[in-house]
């Protein structure tokens, strides 16, 4: 299938906001499923490419919370995207009121979090020689 517009999956026509959109539900109507999901990444789609610094700072911005979803009232995980585009706005899509946002792009935090694991390690290494030397 071949289409030139965008899709929308169980939502009205003048609520299909990007290429695929499905209904803002919790239930399987709202969810998709597959063995990957691949993003582009290659450098040849990027520019102006720089480290992320003070990643653990970030993170220990960052709420993670347990919820109920409304709608369903299955118990799920993750985050409040409000509370996330304080810390990381690039992440999040905000709604038409200001206030509130719709999505958030959970896969960005992976790179976050790669890097504030790099930053404890070096931490880590530096206590774990200061420790070394203490036991001579």
């Amino acid at each position: 299938v071949n289409v030139d517009c965008f899709v929308g999956i169980g939502v009205g026509e003048g609520n299909i906001t990007h290429a695929l959109t499905l209904p803002d539900t919790s239930g399987p109507s709202g969810q998709v499923k597959a063995n990957a999901f691949l993003s582009y990444s290659s450098i040849r789609f990027k520019e102006d490419v720089e480290p992320l610094g003070s990643a653990l700072d970030t993170i220990e911005k960052l709420q993670g919370v347990s919820y109920s979803w409304k709608d369903t009232g299955k118990k799920d995980f993750g985050f409040i995207a409000e509370e996330v585009g304080k810390v990381i706005p690039e992440i999040v899509e905000w709604s038409q009121d200001p206030q509130y946002a719709n999505t958030m792009d959970y896969g960005k935090i992976i790179s976050f979090l790669v890097e504030a694991v790099k930053e404890q390690q070096k931490k880590i290494d530096i206590l774990a020689e200061k420790l070394d030397k203490i036991d001579v």
